[in-house]
């Protein structure tokens, strides 16, 4: 029941002309009679803050009552709320669980993340039982390699998660304010943050923090690529400039394989590695004491047949806001 109602259509038409009031009142109205699509639309702008004020305990009513009430998307952004504890709410990963396997009764996607949940042993809070054992291809920078931490059908998943969501990498020119291609980075790319996610995604998030020795609130949204022939990430560091809270590892976990190029390596280091599909290489961008790590500059080969695919997990030195909001 996924499509959009004619209350929502029309209040998208209402918004284009200028007449955000009579929008809102249109939506709201369906979603008191309980269209789902209607109730779906008013949490999702009061997640991104318009044309309702930012409010995610209201998106996470919303989104329960929208799932209620038919819209499968819904009951799974509102599982992944429970999970997050977004709205205030203390996270709840076993409630969670209990949402999603409620609404795979009805919904073959659900179905399908709630077989891949049930095959990963995982303990109350959504933790790993188990992950692998870093094997160490460098100690200064600290580079190492993590064998099988996705497996291949939680890298399939997360592959076919970002597909319809995948855009060309862009940055905005300082001068004129305009997009253009990225001058470093010639891919594809998708950010799946708490709107775009899903369960799997997020015990998968906290595996990789289970197997970096860190928490999964330091992790920034999973970030996934793909590289066609001849596409590369140029020679690049993973820190920000001028930022406080610093990217200090980062997580790159292939997603699979059988093309040719495309390893990343590390110049300075000597060191060069590409992975199996589900291997993950880690490596810190920062040195004991906070400052930059110059040795972690890296880059992605360009790919020379078929594609890559990657997902990238950047971890902070203390918690990071996936909302881009503190409070």
């Amino acid at each position: 029941m996924d499509h959009s109602s004619k209350a929502v259509d029309r209040g998208a038409k209402l918004l284009a002309a200028g007449a955000v009031q009579q929008a809102v009142q249109v939506v709201a109205a369906a979603a008191e009679r309980g269209d789902p699509d209607a109730l779906h639309q008013l949490a999702l702008w009061h997640v991104y803050g318009q044309p309702l004020p930012r409010d995610f305990g209201a998106a996470r009513t919303l989104f329960g009552r929208a799932g209620e009430a038919g819209h499968a998307g819904a009951a799974i952004t509102h599982a992944v709320f429970v999970a997050l504890g977004a709205g205030g709410l203390k996270p709840d990963w076993r409630g969670a669980l209990r949402l999603l396997h409620a609404a795979a009764e009805k919904d073959p996607v659900a179905a399908k993340q709630a077989k891949l949940l049930d095959a990963m042993a995982l303990d109350n809070v959504g933790a790993p039982a188990h992950v692998p054992k870093i094997e160490p291809l460098s100690l200064q920078p600290r580079i190492g390699v993590l064998r099988g931490l996705f497996t291949a059908a939680e890298c399939a998943h997360v592959a076919a998660l970002a597909k319809p969501l995948l855009t060309p990498s862009i940055v905005v020119d300082s001068t004129t304010g305009k997009s253009m291609l990225h001058p470093i980075r010639t891919s594809d790319g998708a950010v799946l943050g708490p709107i775009q996610q899903d369960l799997v995604l997020e015990a998968l998030n906290r595996r990789i923090a289970a197997a970096t020795g860190t928490r999964a609130e330091q992790g920034e949204p999973l970030t996934v690529l793909r590289y066609s022939p001849g596409q590369q990430y140029r020679l690049h560091h993973d820190c920000l400039p001028g930022e406080r809270n610093q990217r200090i590892i980062t997580a790159i976990v292939y997603l699979n394989d059988g093309y040719a190029g495309g390893a990343t390596c590390f110049p300075e280091t000597g060191v060069e590695f590409k992975g199996k599909a589900g291997d993950a290489i880690v490596f810190a961008n920062v040195r004991g004491n906070g400052q930059v790590e110059e040795k972690s500059r890296h880059a992605g080969r360009p790919v020379e047949r078929g594609e890559k695919w990657i997902s990238t997990r950047w971890i902070r030195a203390g918690d990071f806001d996936p909302w881009g909001l503190r409070g």
